[in-house]
């Protein structure tokens, strides 16, 4: 059935990911129209945003703005979701994360589509901080609300539609089970190359290091999620594991430590400092190393050892003092990724994904995606080619298909449509079991966690 959609927060990131993708919904009468739900004290700014926009929102709601308090959610929310629902109406919430379980409750309790981005639920603790020991339960609950009431729920993973990354699943998929050997090692980087000052993370209300967390809640649930999925295949194959973490982190004081101020002098030339806020009591992370093994429950038996390093830390294509007020993804972010997986003696298969910089006519750089993948065969034992290599530039499918934009439009279309299976709630269960126990980790400053983490059904979690 064709009808309305609520997009509930319009800050920078819905602004160019999610706004985009609704007009072309309502263009295509795919959807009747939209509405927006945002806070009262954005309501200056989001007047004038809609000024420029030939696509207008058939009305815009208003709740207060109690994040002082640190209220992240009232039912004020459910009072405006209750008003517009209708048959049909689906829900985007794009919120500051602590006010993603609240929003979720309501829009699955009146029985309503909803896609929410990641982290799926960031409930907060008393002293300021994520509370990693209430997300399983808080996914927990919203599948019981679903359950009951009909509602979907459809997580913003687009990276699960990246073709890279379905390319080397399917391999390891094929290759383990045939081998009889379970992925013995997973590597994943993922390099941001971002440039944030002081004056930045202290001044902008949207960014989350101000909060006490940040990497870990933004790119790098994109690949807490992949890796799940492989352990999950290891599981599915060899018995069930525990997995063991120790994880370490540099936050945005310490890249501002390591910086220094000549370079930020250098940036920002003559420009006045504008004053800056009092520094929070909690700096979120900025960089993430970490390692861990995947064993035998009740043994020191190895199946998997694997790396994850989430990196903002790394080289940025940032010169420039003024941040351009489109900001989002605007700070010289230069990202590029790597993903390698080793099945024992036999083989291994080993992605870099990363984007080639051109200057656009506004002096900020434009970048296209580029990708190169390596297999290595133990052709001795196994018969077949030692080595293949495959480098795909960007005009290639099998790029266009891994561009995160096309992945997001791909998984919007199917949550518009009724097809939920590629990235529903169920199957993001086991990665927020995981994503949990790597946000305690980090909230204990890197002490080791020993647990086993729930399997979900077989076939559940696409790697």
């Amino acid at each position: 059935m064709r009808g309305d959609i609520i997009l509930v927060g319009l800050g920078a990131y819905a602004r160019a990911k999610y706004l985009p993708l609704i007009e072309d919904a309502v263009s295509s009468d795919r959807a009747s129209s939209f509405h927006v739900v945002e806070l009262d004290s954005a309501r200056d700014d989001v007047d004038a945003f809609f000024r420029t926009r030939t696509c207008k929102p058939a009305s815009v709601s208003w709740v207060p703005d109690l994040r002082r308090r640190a209220i992240w959610y009232s039912g004020h929310g459910e009072d405006v979701l209750t008003a517009l629902a209708r048959p049909g109406t689906k829900v985007i919430v794009a919120t500051e994360p602590k006010a993603h379980l609240g929003y979720l409750r309501a829009a699955l309790g009146l029985g309503l589509d909803c896609l929410v981005d990641k982290p799926v639920v960031l409930p907060m603790g008393s002293n300021g901080r994520p509370a990693a020991d209430r997300l399983v339960d808080a996914v927990a609950e919203l599948k019981e609300i679903c359950d009951r009431t009909g509602g979907r729920c459809v997580v913003m993973t687009p990276r699960r539609y990246n073709a890279v990354y379905e390319l080397i699943g399917r391999y390891a998929r094929r290759a383990s089970p045939n081998l009889g050997t379970p992925i013995t090692y997973i590597g994943i980087e993922h390099h941001a190359g971002v440039w944030n000052t002081e004056e930045e993370i202290l001044s902008r209300e949207d960014h989350p290091y101000r909060y006490g967390y940040g990497m870990l809640c933004h790119s790098g649930y994109h690949y807490i999620d992949i890796l799940s999925g492989l352990l999950a295949h290891n599981e599915e194959h060899f018995g069930k594991l525990a997995v063991e973490l120790d994880v370490h982190r540099a936050t945005a004081a310490d890249q501002v430590g390591q910086v220094g101020p000549d370079p930020v002098r250098r940036l920002r030339g003559d420009a006045p400092v504008a004053r800056l806020l009092p520094a929070p009591p909690f700096w979120g992370e900025t960089d993430i190393v970490s390692s861990g093994a995947a064993r035998r429950p009740g043994s020191r038996d190895t199946v998997c050892l694997f790396r994850l390093d989430l990196l903002q830390t790394s080289v940025s294509l940032r010169n420039w003092r003024q941040l351009p007020s489109d900001v989002y993804n605007k700070n010289g972010r230069y990202g590029s990724e790597t993903i390698r997986l080793n099945i024992g003696p036999f083989a291994a298969i080993e992605a870099r994904i990363f984007k080639r910089p051109h200057l656009s006519l506004e002096g900020y750089p434009q970048l296209t995606r580029e990708a190169h993948i390596t297999l290595w065969r133990n052709a001795g034992f196994l018969g077949g080619a030692v080595l293949r290599e495959r480098h795909y530039p960007a005009r290639d499918t099998l790029v266009r298909n891994a561009d995160l934009g096309a992945g997001r439009k791909r998984l919007f279309d199917d949550w518009l449509a009724g097809r939920s299976e590629k990235s529903s709630l169920e199957s993001h269960t086991r990665t927020m079991s995981l994503f949990a126990h790597y946000l305690a980790a980090l909230t204990t400053d890197g002490a080791n966690r020993d647990e086993a983490i729930p399997s979900p059904a077989v076939g559940k979690v696409p790697a």
